[in-house]
C-alpha cells in the first residue's frame, strides 16, 4: 500500500519438528472491495543471522487455502427532505432553507466521509441553477458508528420557484485518501417522494372591474333661479318690472290715441 509491499514476519525457535505459527497483516483494504488476496510465504534458517538461508516457500497464486476475498462494503442510504419545520410543501421566497436528513448504514468506524448533495428540478430532471451555479451543499464527518444520521442544509433564493418541485440528490465519498476521494454510495431518484419538496402556487389576484367614467352634466340654462342665488333673483325682478312698464306704456298710448279721434 502507498507503494510499499504489505508484509509481515515472525521469528521463533523450533521446539518441535512440526509447529503451527500465525502471522497477521493489518492494512487499509477500503479500496480492495471485490478483490482476492493470496498470501505467499518464505521460511529462513537463522543459524547464521548474518546470512539467513531460505529453506522453504509457498507461492501458489491458485491456492484456495491461501486466498481471501475482500468483500465490497455496502453502505445503505435513506434520505428525507423538508423545510426547517418538517414541511414538504412550502412558500417560495428569497431565503429558503431545505434540510436533507440522511441515514447511512454500513459505515466503517474511524473512516472520514464527505456527503455531497444538490437540488434537482423534478419536471425538467435537471440541476437547479441559481445565477448559473448549482445549488449544492456538503458535510464532512468521521464515522463513530456503523449507522449514522446526518443533515445537509441548502439555503437559496427560491422567489421564482412557485409551483415547482425539487428533489435532492446525494453522493457519499470515502476520504481515506483525500487526494482521491472514492464514491461509495449515492441516492439519485427523481421520483423519490421522500426527497421531494413542493413550492406552493401563488394565488391569482382577481381582476379589478373598470370604473365607468362619470357622465358630464348637460350645460343648459336653469328654468328657475336657484334658492339663495340673490343675483339671479334680482335680475328676474328687474325683468318683470321692465315688462310691466312696457305694457303700461302701451296701454296709455292707446287710450290717448282714442281720445283724439
Amino acid at each position: 500500500m502507498d507503494g510499499k509491499r504489505v508484509e509481515n514476519d515472525y521469528t521463533f525457535v523450533a521446539d518441535e519438528e512440526e509447529m503451527k505459527v500465525e502471522i497477521s497483516y493489518t492494512f487499509n483494504a477500503s479500496a480492495l472491495g471485490g478483490k482476492n488476496l493470496v498470501t505467499f510465504e518464505e521460511l529462513y534458517d537463522f543459524s547464521n543471522p548474518d546470512e539467513p538461508v531460505k529453506v522453504a516457500e509457498h507461492k501458489d497464486i491458485e491456492d484456495d487455502g491461501q486466498t481471501v476475498l475482500i468483500t465490497e462494503r455496502i453502505i445503505k442510504i435513506h434520505t428525507t427532505a423538508t423545510d426547517k419545520d418538517g414541511n414538504k410543501e412550502i412558500e417560495a421566497g428569497k431565503d429558503v432553507t431545505i434540510i436533507d436528513t440522511v441515514t447511512l448504514e454500513g459505515l466503517e468506524i474511524g473512516t472520514q466521509y464527505k456527503l455531497v448533495g444538490w437540488q434537482m428540478l423534478k419536471e425538467e430532471n435537471a440541476e437547479l441553477l441559481i445565477n448559473g451555479k448549482r445549488v449544492e451543499s456538503d458535510y464532512t464527518f468521521t464515522a463513530d458508528s456503523e449507522t449514522m444520521k446526518v443533515e445537509v442544509a441548502f439555503t437559496f433564493d427560491a422567489t421564482s420557484l412557485d409551483g415547482k418541485q425539487l428533489v435532492t440528490f446525494e453522493e457519499l465519498y470515502d476520504l481515506s485518501n483525500p487526494d482521491e476521494p472514492k464514491k461509495v454510495t449515492e441516492h439519485k431518484d427523481i421520483e423519490d417522494k421522500g426527497q421531494t419538496i413542493t413550492f406552493k402556487e401563488k394565488p391569482e389576484e382577481p381582476e379589478k372591474p373598470e370604473t365607468p367614467p362619470t357622465p358630464e352634466k348637460p350645460n343648459r340654462p336653469s328654468d328657475s333661479p336657484k334658492t339663495g342665488d340673490s343675483t339671479n333673483v334680482m335680475a328676474f325682478v328687474v325683468m318683470l318690472l321692465a315688462s310691466a312698464g312696457g305694457l303700461a306704456g302701451t296701454y296709455l298710448y292707446k287710450r290717448r290715441k282714442l281720445k283724439k279721434s
